[in-house]
């Protein structure tokens, strides 16, 4: 889809800036170096900031594997001072605790990195053939069973090895289990937070300009906006709503009566970079003209590492570009759709 297909229909009403490919050369270039910064100091805060919390959550969930490990190992040994009869098929899992586990977030990511590699909530279900919750585990303890079954199988050997060998853990062992448990849950937290949070930010940010230039927020109706009919009025803005066959970050009736849908993408390469706003965006930003019209506008709101090529290819394709260090860009062309 060419620009001028996109916009072609109202050619006196404002438009975003079209950037030059140098324009886009020198944000991304700036994108890339507000990046760099952010990585090399929010990370390390974010990371101790969860540590101590991942190691409570790691030491309760390794202290209680006699209660929640079902499997055919040695039927008992010693563990921490005390002889237990383990691992037996007559034993099963402890619904309840097992259940409080699930139902706390650090405590399930402990519970779930036992296993070498750690396996996700959505693997999880997919291996289970089941839907992991905290009310599913404490009604059906065959679920329990299960998932005590599965983490045993899959119980990293190198990190747990006096489970296999019938034993109680030595002390270093224990300890050596507990604080490498708790790295790996303290990584996975903070990469996982610094992907929401970084388009949270940008979500954030966009909406309180918006709120600036004198629109209000509407939440967005149950099961999206199917037609133009549905469209919100003007000066109102949507988070997060189904347009049409898509979920936009940011749905903006302007003041003049156009849409403006916005998606907000943070990416840390220009791989995916290319994914996030050559595929995704673009893919969206053609089924929407399509259904909306094309004297509306589709935005992609970026931040981190891209490819200026593939940003360029992008705005060809229709899609309009605002940056998180240039955001005066987006508040200059509110004020000219009016």
């Amino acid at each position: 889809m060419s620009r001028i297909m996109a916009s072609g229909l109202h050619p006196s009403r404002a438009l975003p800036e079209l950037a030059s490919l140098d324009r886009i050369q020198d944000d991304c270039r700036e994108a890339r170096a507000e990046f760099r910064s952010r990585r090399l100091l929010d990370p390390l805060k974010d990371y101790n900031g969860v540590y101590p919390e991942a190691v409570e959550a790691a030491t309760l969930v390794i202290d209680a594997l006699d209660r929640l490990l079902v499997g055919p190992t040695p039927s008992s040994f010693s563990a921490i001072g005390q002889t237990m009869d383990l691992f037996g098929e007559a034993n099963g899992a402890d619904a309840g605790l097992l259940s409080a586990i699930v139902g706390h977030k650090l405590q399930f990511q402990a519970l779930r990195a036992l296993a070498a590699p750690p396996i996700s909530e959505d693997d999880l279900d997919t291996l289970l053939d089941a839907s992991v919750n905290k009310t599913a585990v404490r009604k059906h303890q065959a679920l329990a069973d299960e998932i005590g079954r599965l983490l045993l199988a899959a119980l990293d050997p190198h990190r747990f090895p006096w489970v296999l060998q019938g034993r109680a853990p030595t002390e270093t062992e224990r300890h050596t289990a507990i604080m490498s448990t708790a790295v790996l849950i303290s990584m996975n937290t903070v990469y996982t937070r610094r992907r929401s949070d970084e388009r949270d930010q940008l979500e954030g940010r966009l909406e309180q300009l918006l709120i600036d230039k004198g629109y209000t927020r509407a939440p967005a109706p149950r099961g999206g906006i199917a037609d133009v009919g549905m469209l919100p009025p003007r000066g109102v803005f949507m988070r997060q709503c189904k347009l049409g066959k898509h979920n936009a970050d940011l749905v903006v009736m302007l003041w003049d009566g156009r849409l403006l849908a916005v998606e907000c993408k943070a990416s840390n390469s220009t791989v995916n970079g290319e994914k996030r706003l050559n595929k995704e965006v673009v893919a969206d930003a053609g089924d929407w003209y399509e259904q909306f019209g094309r004297s509306n506008l589709v935005a992609a709101a970026l931040r981190g590492v891209f490819k200026p090529a593939k940003v360029m290819e992008a705005q060809a394709q229709g899609v309009y570009l605002f940056w998180w260090h240039r955001i005066d860009a987006l508040a200059d062309f509110l004020d000219r759709a009016r």
